[in-house]
């Protein structure tokens, strides 16, 4: 297997590198059953892969990816947090028997989706919690369940395009991080910050469908994108990061969200330009907190 897996690094560095990685791979591998052999050539594949792309840990692509995996992780987990809200505020306000809607609900396409949300939300709160190892696989494994069934249910769930294509740009963003770049000094901070943003957009949105504030019936989907908006220029702002890196992981970060927002958008001319101006605050500011930190810094 090991052969196979090496073909994935760029040819000078396997001819410089490959015999030695392979002996290693063997070594550690040597009596391991076939789960742990599997795992360890996936992780080499998936470095030989980062290396082509240009996404090793020393590139500055790699900076950008360990600034947006926690923030990827959020949007991910709040974008199928609200799609467990919504169906669950159904189910509790449908007047048929409670086992007739599971029964629909858990069967085909609706019931792989569901469950494909849940194993992302639990598996990016384990991730976030620092238990990447195996929180990262059952994100990336839920997503990519969710991107197929998207697909499956059809016009049914949404669009059968834009959501499939934002999930699976997650699950690509977060396999492209570099494992280090997770485990860096200091991403206790940006891990707290991302799970203040999935609160700040999972929190509202439960109240809403509560009905705790009966005057406000929707949010058109900016609320989501707000919230993580407002949590990347506080973090920007404390630590004094350059604009166009945290505009980066930002972009990284918002498709699911923004998936979401487009699809409850559509249509209505109000959501749309409450949406257009949304983006358009979250790019003039996360750099204007980006210089303010670093002057706040300097000033020190």
């Amino acid at each position: 297997m090991i052969e196979r897996v090496l073909r994935v690094y760029p040819a000078a560095y396997r001819q410089a590198h490959g015999d030695e990685i392979a002996a290693t791979y063997r070594e550690m591998t040597a009596g391991e059953p076939w789960g742990s052999r599997l795992r360890e050539g996936a992780g080499l594949a998936a470095y030989g892969l980062r290396m082509r792309l240009g996404s090793a840990a020393a590139k500055p692509a790699a900076r950008v990816l360990g600034l947006a995996y926690p923030f990827v992780l959020a949007a991910s987990a709040a974008a199928c947090g609200l799609h467990l809200l919504r169906w669950y505020a159904g189910f509790a306000a449908s007047p048929a028997p409670a086992w007739a809607q599971l029964r629909a609900d858990v069967s085909g396409a609706w019931g792989a989706l569901l469950a494909a949300s849940l194993l992302v939300f639990t598996g990016a709160a384990a991730a976030l919690a620092g238990r990447w190892r195996t929180g990262l696989p059952c994100t990336v494994a839920g997503l990519l369940s969710f991107s197929a069934a998207a697909v499956a249910s059809g016009p049914a769930f949404g669009d059968p395009v834009v959501t499939p294509a934002a999930t699976a740009l997650a699950a690509a963003v977060l396999l492209a991080c570099p494992p280090d770049r997770r485990l860096e000094r200091g991403a206790a901070g940006p891990a707290g910050a991302a799970g203040a943003a999935i609160a700040l957009v999972v929190v509202p949105r439960a109240v809403l469908d509560a009905h705790v504030l009966p005057w406000v019936s929707t949010d058109y989907g900016c609320w989501p994108l707000l919230g993580l908006g407002a949590v990347g220029v506080v973090l920007t702002w404390r630590h004094g990061l350059r604009g166009g890196r945290a505009l980066a992981a930002a972009a990284l970060a918002c498709p699911p969200l923004l998936a979401d927002a487009c699809l409850t958008a559509r249509g209505d001319a109000t959501a749309v330009a409450g949406l257009a101006v949304v983006l358009l605050a979250v790019v003039v500011l996360i750099p204007l907190a980006g210089h303010l930190g670093r002057a706040r810094r300097t000033s020190r």
